[in-house]
C-alpha cells in the first residue's frame, strides 16, 4: 500500500521538527517546503535541509520567494507607512501570504494529499496559513499537530531528544521567526506585560548602548513611492545588488548596527486574545519614516489624513489574513495612485536606536511650489494682502466666536 505523502512547511526549528518525525512515526511520507523569505543567511539553507534529511524526509525543497514577498507585500507596505497600531511592521506575519502559497504549489507539484504547518493555537499564524491552503486547494488536509496536541516546547524538546535528535537551548527557549521584514522573536518574558527581552534574545541589532557613538547619513531616493536608491551622504551607494529587496536588505543591516529596530508590540490579535512580541526591523522602520517625510512634502493634507485611514485598514487585513476579500484589489490600486508624484530624495540619520528625516527633495514639492508663487511661511506672500489676511483671521474666527457665545448662555 502506498504512504500517505504530506508536505510540511518546515524552517528546521522546533516546532517543524517536532511536526516531521511525528507524521514519519505515524506512517506519513514527509516531503518538506522551506520557503526562503528573507530568513536564510548564507549556509542556513544547507543546515535546514541537513535538519529535515536527519529527521527523516522523503523531499525537501528550498523556494526562494524574496522578489516575490517583496514585489507583492512589502512595497504596499510602504506606500500604505502600515504599522500595527503604530508601531509594529507586523514581522514575519504578512509574509506567511507567500509561504502559505509556495507551500500548496510544492503540494500540487509531489502530488501531496495533505499539507501541514507548525503554528500553535494560540496566536495568528494558523489562521493565515489555512486561509491560504483552503483558499486555494480545498482538497488538500491540513495537518497541525502542535495546534491540535497544545503542545509546550518543553514537551516537544523531550519527544526529540529522547529519539536521539539534538535541540538547542535557545531553539527551545525563544520562537524566533525571520523575513525581509523583520524578526519576531517570543518567550518567557513576552507572555507578560512586564518583563523586557534579554540582550541575549536579540538576533542581530545591537543596543542602544552598544551602537557607534557617530551617527551615519543614509540618502533614500523613491519613485512613485517605491524606494530605488539609497547611498550614504557622500553619494556612495548602499548595495550594489540589483535584487529589488536589496536596499531593505541593507537598510535591516545597516540599522541594525546602529541600535534601529528593536521593540516589542502589544495589542489585540486577529483571535481576540492580547498579545506581545519582540520585533527587530530596523529596514522597514526606516524605509517607512524616510516615505511619510517625503509624502509630507508632496501631498495634500487631505491625501495624507484618507491614505493614513485606508493604509492602515489594509495592512491590518493583511496582517490578519483577509488576502483575498475583492476590496484589497481596490486599496492597491488607490495606493497605488496616491503615490504619483511620491518621487524624490530623504536624508535621514541613524544615530543611537533614532531615525531622524533631516531634509527631503521633489520636483512635485508643495513647499518649493508655494514659494515660486511667493509665499514664505512665517516671512510673507505676494499673494494676498495684509486687509485680506485680517479679513480671513476674521472669517474663520467667527465659529469658534459663535460656539463659545452658546456655551455662555447655557451657564
Amino acid at each position: 500500500m502506498t504512504k500517505r505523502k504530506i508536505v510540511l512547511a518546515f524552517s528546521g526549528g522546533l516546532d517543524t521538527s517536532y511536526a516531521l518525525v511525528a507524521f514519519r512515526e505515524k506512517g506519513w511520507d514527509v516531503v518538506t517546503a522551506n520557503i526562503d523569505t528573507g530568513g536564510l543567511h548564507s549556509g542556513e539553507g544547507e543546515a535546514v535541509k541537513a535538519r529535515a534529511e536527519e529527521l527523516g524526509a522523503v523531499e525537501h525543497h528550498v523556494v526562494d520567494a524574496r522578489s516575490e514577498l517583496y514585489d507583492r507585500v512589502i512595497t504596499y507596505a510602504i506606500k500604505a507607512n502600515y504599522l500595527r497600531n503604530g508601531a509594529y511592521p507586523s514581522c514575519v506575519g504578512a509574509e506567511r501570504l507567500i509561504q502559505a502559497e509556495k507551500v500548496v504549489e510544492v503540494a500540487l507539484q509531489v502530488g501531496a494529499d495533505a499539507v501541514a504547518h507548525g503554528s500553535t493555537g494560540a496566536g495568528a499564524d494558523h489562521v493565515r496559513y489555512d486561509a491560504v491552503i483552503r483558499a486555494l486547494a480545498p482538497q488538500l488536509e491540513i495537518v497541525t499537530p502542535i495546534r491540535d496536541e497544545r503542545l509546550t516546547r518543553e514537551e516537544e524538546t523531550d519527544y526529540l531528544r529522547s529519539r536521539g535528535y539534538a535541540v538547542s537551548e535557545k531553539v527551545k527557549k525563544y520562537s524566533i521567526n525571520e523575513g525581509l521584514i523583520g524578526t519576531s522573536i517570543g518567550g518567557e518574558e513576552t507572555y507578560g506585560s512586564w518583563e523586557y527581552l534579554p540582550e541575549d534574545a536579540w538576533t542581530y541589532t545591537k543596543s542602544i548602548d552598544a551602537a557607534p557613538a557617530e551617527g551615519v547619513e543614509v540618502l533614500l531616493t523613491f519613485e512613485k513611492g517605491e524606494v530605488v536608491g539609497a547611498a550614504t551622504a557622500d553619494g556612495k551607494p548602499l548595495t550594489d545588488g540589483t535584487e529589488n529587496y536589496a536596499i531593505l536588505q541593507e537598510l535591516n543591516e545597516l540599522g541594525g548596527e546602529h541600535g534601529i529596530g528593536r521593540g516589542i508590540h502589544m495589542g489585540s490579535t486577529m483571535v481576540g486574545n492580547l498579545a506581545r512580541v519582540g520585533f527587530e526591523a530596523p529596514g522597514m522602520l526606516i524605509l517607512i519614516a524616510a516615505h511619510r517625510e517625503l509624502e509630507k512634502l508632496v501631498l495634500s493634507n487631505r491625501q495624507q489624513a484618507t491614505k493614513a485611514t485606508l493604509g492602515n485598514t489594509y495592512g491590518d487585513m493583511l496582517h490578519e489574513a483577509m488576502y483575498f476579500d475583492p476590496i484589497m484589489d481596490d486599496f492597491r490600486a488607490f495606493l497605488d495612485s496616491s503615490q504619483t508624484r511620491v518621487t524624490g530624495t530623504v536624508r535621514v540619520l541613524l544615530h543611537k536606536g533614532n531615525i531622524v528625516p533631516l531634509g527631503s527633495k521633489s520636483p512635485h514639492s508643495l513647499l518649493d511650489a508655494a514659494t515660486r508663487s511667493g509665499v514664505v511661511y512665517g516671512h510673507g506672500s505676494s499673494l494676498w494682502t495684509g486687509e485680506q489676511a485680517r479679513a480671513f483671521a476674521h472669517m474663520y474666527s467667527v465659529p469658534g466666536a459663535i460656539a463659545r457665545e452658546a456655551a455662555r448662555a447655557g451657564e
